[in-house]
């Protein structure tokens, strides 16, 4: 049987994050006795006649394609398409978290199976299935293969239910054998020097690190929350044997020269036996590394565990503080305060562990005030704080199988029918978080206050770090920024270079105060509305949508959704 499992071209320019999700189902199925091949598409971006002169040439029995994000709906629709004009009796499944659209994918896609949840266990029974009897089409035999939906013989929409979780020594890491086999490793396998949070790091320049290189591992799977704006499928929170961990930082070392870890959880160090079997198995190893994903419990649980894991090697974690408004945070259902997020911070400031403050703003229940309690919150966090303090913003991306993209649904924003649906996912996808023009506003102000947040937001916190250090960027920021830019180097990025990190401009919109963002607001009346309607606007004519009815207390967003129901 000829199976093949690939990914989707995501975004502008291909990941240096490793197709994990590949790699490890085609391990699953290498252990069943199977001889899989993966297509790495994000990395190598093939042209449409490279696509369909590859599945022309391969007439694959079965094509898996991994959209583990839930904004790749429209290369997913366009893969399909030529995987099928090109292979006509090629099966394909679908999985990854954009698979939360399954009804759209499965009537409007060229999609034969939807895979939801963990897939290592799926997968397997589908190739088996299909080995026996040589199709999905809809049958007794495969609806009694769990964790899949697909459209039955009557065209509704069939889930199957959850199929169990692999065991935890059974979770997989990145398969770089693999990636070498069949991609690019030098895509995957980096300078850390590219990172400022191994860069910044003094440790980083000793003689022995000199040359050493970078790759991202995992040391558990999950979150212990649900977050209404993060769609999760499975429940629970696993971690990852340290002696698996611990071997896998080994071979990477022994192999590839790698001295420096991206740990890409999406929720670090929950387990405190773990953590302290983790600290005493890796300082031995000499290793720097930083922690892309974590909660602020894991502080209030051990006010000592930044501290430990630094000694250990860490050099930068990355929480996911959200919003530094109560309010956001319980809309958000973070499960964590205003107060606690800070106490993260100050603690990680102390220690001298790099640490970028990401937020989501345009939330439901969002406003002025939650805004301005944001911007203090990021005043009180940077203070005293020896580097620049760097913020991520991005407006709320309500994705398919959360309650923000439910809310959308039941305010009507969806639409109605299939194609509605559809229109949507094709709006938000390949759109980076941060750009405003995929934002759906559920606030409770106009787009033109949410736009103005996020710019007032970023702006202040600058101002307000800038004051405490006598108007002047560090040396390492500077050369941080222009790194960003040396590859962008048009008027266009010239100019909004030096609008956003010079001090001379910062000065003078510190100087003008409230009357800036007034003028700002004008501004966006003209960009977000046209010349007339802003125009209009501007003067008191007319009124921009009124978002009353958006208003809600400081409650969750299931609990809002629940209430609206009843």
């Amino acid at each position: 049987m000829k199976i093949l499992l690939c990914n989707i071209a995501l975004r502008p320019e291909s990941e240096t994050f490793p197709p994990v999700a590949c790699t490890n189902l085609c391990n699953a199925l290498i252990k069943a006795g199977y001889d899989p091949q993966f297509y790495d598409i994000d990395a190598k971006r093939p042209s449409r006649e490279s696509l369909f002169k590859y599945f022309e040439e391969g007439q694959f029995d079965v094509v898996g394609i991994s959209a583990v994000v839930s904004t790749g709906y429209k290369y997913t629709k366009y893969l399909a398409g030529i995987i099928k004009e090109a292979s006509p009796k090629t099966q394909i499944i679908l999985g990854g978290n954009l698979a939360a659209s399954y009804e759209v994918i499965l009537r409007k896609c060229q999609i034969d199976v939807c895979v939801i949840g963990e897939g290592e266990i799926v997968l397997l029974n589908l190739v088996k299935h299909l080995e026996k009897y040589k199709s999905f089409k809809p049958s007794e035999e495969l609806s009694a293969i769990k964790g899949i939906v697909f459209l039955d013989s009557y065209g509704t929409c069939k889930f199957t239910g959850y199929e169990q979780l692999i065991k935890n020594y059974e979770i997989g890491q990145p398969d770089y054998g693999l990636l070498e086999k069949y991609s690019n490793i030098n895509q995957y396998i980096l300078d850390p020097m590219s990172r400022y949070d191994f860069a910044y790091d003094p440790r980083s320049h000793e003689t022995h690190r000199l040359g050493k290189k970078m790759a991202t591992i995992f040391t558990s799977k999950g979150c212990i929350n649900r977050c209404t704006f993060c769609h999760r499928w499975i429940n629970g929170y696993r971690v990852i044997p340290v002696q698996d961990v611990i071997a896998t930082i080994k071979h990477l070392m022994e192999k590839y020269n790698v001295g420096f870890f991206c740990i890409s959880d999406e929720c670090f160090g929950e387990n405190k036996q773990w953590n302290d079997e983790f600290i005493e198995s890796i300082r031995p190893l000499d290793v720097l590394f930083q922690v892309g994903g974590a909660r602020v419990s894991i502080v209030h649980n051990d006010p000592a565990i930044i501290r430990r894991l630094k000694e250990a090697g860490l050099t930068a974690i990355y929480f996911g503080v959200e919003s530094g408004s109560d309010k956001i945070l319980k809309v958000m259902e973070k499960n964590a305060t205003r107060e606690e997020n800070f106490r993260a911070l100050k603690i990680c400031s102390e220690a001298g562990v790099y640490t970028i403050i990401q937020l989501v703003i345009g939330m439901p229940g969002e406003n002025d005030q939650t805004i301005e309690e944001t911007i203090e919150f990021l005043k009180m966090s940077s203070e005293n704080l020896p580097y620049f303090q760097e913020v991520s913003l991005n407006y709320l991306q309500a994705l398919p199988g959360t309650p923000c993209y439910e809310l959308l649904r039941c305010r009507g924003f969806l639409g109605k029918s299939i194609e509605d649906e559809e229109r949507y996912l094709l709006k938000v996808s390949n759109i980076n978080a941060s750009e405003f023009r995929h934002y759906i506003n559920v606030s409770e102000e106009p787009l033109s206050k949410i736009k103005l947040g996020r710019m007032k937001i970023w702006t202040m916190n600058t101002i307000n770090w800038l004051r405490q250090h006598n108007w002047k960027f560090p040396e390492s920021c500077e050369e941080k920024h222009r790194k960003e830019y040396a590859d962008k180097n048009t008027p266009v990025y010239n100019i909004k270079y030096f609008l956003k990190h010079s001090t001379i401009v910062l000065r003078i919109i510190d100087f003008m105060g409230d009357f800036f963002w007034r003028v700002i607001c004008v501004v966006n009346y003209h960009s977000i509305y046209g010349v007339r309607k802003g125009f209009l606007i501007m003067l008191g004519i007319i009124k921009e949508e009124d978002m009353s009815r958006f208003k809600m207390d400081a409650i969750s967003l299931k609990k809002f959704l629940q209430m609206k129901v009843q």
